[in-house]
């Protein structure tokens, strides 16, 4: 059996596994796990190609679907499976090309553009999740009120030590049901855009990955990043199920302008004897004062195509150890 073939079937194994054991919740602390469920997608699909990336999701998915149901098995697919296939797809795509002198350049796909597609993916998958509580923001409240209520009935410490009234309960309610999409969005991109960078590193040092390591420094959103953010944030103000599905596109592409942001910080920084004070005080400015710090820094991405910021030659660039 070839090599690649049997280790894109082992890690799809193990990311089924993974799945189960933070599914099962027999033990509260093996639930973080989830957050693990894409690496061993990522890592073979970084070594080996998309198609080992590919392979490892179809086994992943079969795996739940023999020892589960087929929901399961459809479940991981589309929340892991198809999206971390498709962003290695593009992370790896590249092509020869020439320019007006005659002379021949390798080009790779745009980082960025892979980040756009992960923004949009984020909200797709925030809209199915409305949709498969319901098809309105009165099914959604309901769903969650149910959660609510089984959180105040159980046995759990509450901030303050007392337990919501009536009438806080009513306003939690409502928060969470407003926020759902934005927190689906929002907690599914950080997953799947921590596993594709550790996959990243761990290909890197073992010399496997195909392409040479991008300046993320200078990683730039398409054009269309910014009229799409400003289009969803305008229709996230509308009622009913529009308004949420739109906020839910709109907080995957807050959190790509946020990274672009942050990129353009460390660009500039570079050079400066006072990087690292710099790079502290931004990143506790974003802990402490979110949401409002994220949108300063969110601002800098929004801004720079129209007032440049930063040098392509910042970035510490280090080319990979070749594949063996």
């Amino acid at each position: 059996m070839n090599k690649q073939f049997a280790i894109a079937i082992g890690a799809g194994l193990v990311s089924g596994l993974l799945f189960v054991a933070a599914a099962t919740g027999a033990v509260a602390s093996l639930m973080v796990l989830v957050l693990l469920t894409p690496l061993p997608i990522a890592i073979t699909g970084f070594c080996y190609g998309w198609a080992g990336a590919a392979i490892a999701s179809l086994v992943a998915g079969a795996i739940l679907t023999v020892i589960g149901t087929i929901n399961a098995g459809l479940f991981h697919l589309i929340l892991f499976g198809i999206p971390t296939t498709a962003a290695i797809y593009y992370a790896l795509l590249s092509r020869d090309y020439t320019d007006e002198t005659g002379a021949t350049h390798h080009e790779w796909y745009p980082i960025g553009r892979v980040l756009f597609g992960i923004a949009i993916a984020s909200g797709l998958i925030a809209t199915a999740a409305l949709y498969s509580l319901g098809t309105s923001s009165a099914d959604l409240e309901a769903h969650v009120k149910t959660i609510v209520e089984r959180m105040l009935s159980a046995d759990i410490p509450w901030p303050g030590g007392e337990k919501p009234t009536a009438d806080q309960m009513v306003d939690l309610t409502q928060l969470l049901t407003i926020s759902f999409s934005a927190a689906i969005a929002l907690f599914w991109m950080w997953i799947v855009l921590f596993n594709l960078w550790v996959g990243a590193k761990i290909a890197r040092t073992s010399g496997l990955l195909p392409r040479p390591w991008p300046n993320v420094s200078m990683i730039e959103l398409p054009p269309i990043a910014g009229i799409v953010l400003a289009a969803s944030v305008a229709a996230s103000f509308l009622a009913d199920y529009p308004g949420l599905i739109a906020s839910g596109f709109a907080s995957g592409l807050f959190v790509a302008f946020t990274l672009v942001g942050l990129a353009i910080i460390h660009n500039i920084s570079w050079n400066n004897a006072l990087r690292p004070l710099i790079l502290i005080a931004v990143y506790v400015f974003i802990l402490f004062f979110n949401p409002i710090s994220g949108l300063a820094i969110a601002s800098l991405a929004l801004i720079e195509p129209l007032l440049p910021l930063r040098k392509p030659e910042n970035g510490g660039y280090r080319p990979p150890r070749a594949p063996e």
